[in-house]
């Protein structure tokens, strides 16, 4: 049997947990005002990452500014993330799924633009953290999503070839991450995005439901 691999993203594949994307991109953009660096042309729908490479960007070089609004943006990013991380709640049937897969072979991780404690605490609290060979996170990787690096390094880990790995996410970001770490994306539209707009990145295959995925993979 062939061996193939599924990494996944967190929030809107596998849990589903409140998190305010539009406050957190409103402090992270506070933050760079409040230290004098220029925020022309960052909004709400900016991605976090998208963020910090501006900040990386118009900060001046050396004296530790960036690495120091990096740290102060993680700080962020946790604190909305722990702030609401009890409301995690699980897809129905996603454990019977993944433990299917598993025992067919499919070897799973995790790579998610969330923080170390947040991944933790919310898939331990959904039952699923031991089913994962690793969970990278973005206290793991050098930049998140939709950059490929994260993803990449995952890749790296599992020793696969690209073309056995496959990528499942809930947004256009993860479709975008994958494509440019030259994995297969499934897109779950089971997120905040519908399945003609995640269908409209180009990924491989959309679903409705992670339950489709064995097909998908060719696991019947």
């Amino acid at each position: 049997m062939v061996v193939v691999a599924a990494i996944f993203d967190i929030d809107g594949t596998l849990v589903t947990f409140k998190f305010d994307a539009k406050g957190v991109r409103t402090a992270l953009i506070g933050e760079l005002k409040a230290r004098g660096v220029d925020s022309s042309g960052l909004d709400l729908s900016t991605p976090t990452q998208t963020i910090l490479d501006a900040a990386k960007a118009r900060m001046a070089p050396g004296g530790g500014g960036f690495h120091d609004y990096r740290r102060r943006a993680f700080e962020i990013l946790d604190g909305f993330e722990l702030r609401e991380i009890a409301s995690t709640k699980p897809f129905p049937g996603i454990r019977e799924v993944l433990v299917a897969l598993k025992s067919r072979g499919v070897r799973l991780a995790v790579l998610t633009n969330s923080g170390h404690k947040a991944a933790t605490r919310s898939l331990t609290i959904a039952g699923l953290l031991g089913l994962f060979e690793f969970v990278l996170t973005r206290n793991d990787t050098e930049t998140m999503k939709p950059r490929p690096e994260g993803l990449i390094q995952a890749v790296s880990m599992l020793s696969l070839p690209k073309d056995a790995v496959y990528y499942i996410g809930d947004t256009p970001y993860d479709v975008m991450a994958a494509k440019g770490a030259g994995v297969k994306s499934v897109s779950v539209a089971t997120g905040s995005y519908a399945r003609d707009q995640l269908a409209a990145e180009g990924p491989n295959f959309v679903i409705s439901s992670i339950s489709e995925l064995g097909s998908v993979l060719g696991i019947q």
